[in-house]
């Protein structure tokens, strides 16, 4: 069906309808087999749940700290970070980092080209470099803060 254009793959052995018009509930629930219910998807592939493209061949799940981690899983890549609520979206049954905490994510944690290209997505979508920036000052040391108060300034 792939090859006759019938459907386009979504995610790994999930596809949809070819030419739908596809949500980012609908990406999120492509990948929610892999996500624990302690998980939310975050950094690149919660950037690409909420503008789309090519699709991650790992999924990005963050586990808040000092809790058990994700089992290893091929399909995963997984981290310790703080998830306060207002830094989470529930969409279906699995979540997500919301736009604002993921621009802050990309932009730490990404290569700084690939950061560039996702943060204008986010943009479009209510991303606020200057509040990023701001939550930025917060954080005493850590990896990519640098880089990403570089990123977010130029924006």
């Amino acid at each position: 069906m792939c090859r006759d254009g019938t459907v386009a793959v979504l995610w790994g052995d999930v596809a949809v309808a070819a030419g739908l018009d596809v949500s980012p509930t609908m990406r999120l629930a492509a990948v929610a087999d892999v996500v624990p219910a302690r998980g939310v998807v975050g950094r690149a592939s919660a950037a690409w749940v909420h503008l789309g493209g090519p699709a991650p061949s790992r999924v990005d799940v963050l586990v808040p700290p000092r809790g058990r981690r994700t089992d290893p899983d091929p399909w995963r890549s997984s981290a310790e970070a703080p998830l306060p609520a207002e830094d989470v979206l529930t969409l279906g049954r699995t979540r997500v980092t919301t736009v604002q905490r993921t621009g802050l994510d990309v932009a730490r944690w990404l290569p700084a080209p690939v950061a560039a290209v996702l943060l204008e997505g986010l943009c479009g979508l209510g991303f606020d470099p200057a509040a990023a920036r701001a939550r930025l000052e917060e954080a005493a040391g850590g990896r990519g803060l640098r880089q990403a108060r570089e990123l977010l300034g130029r924006l």
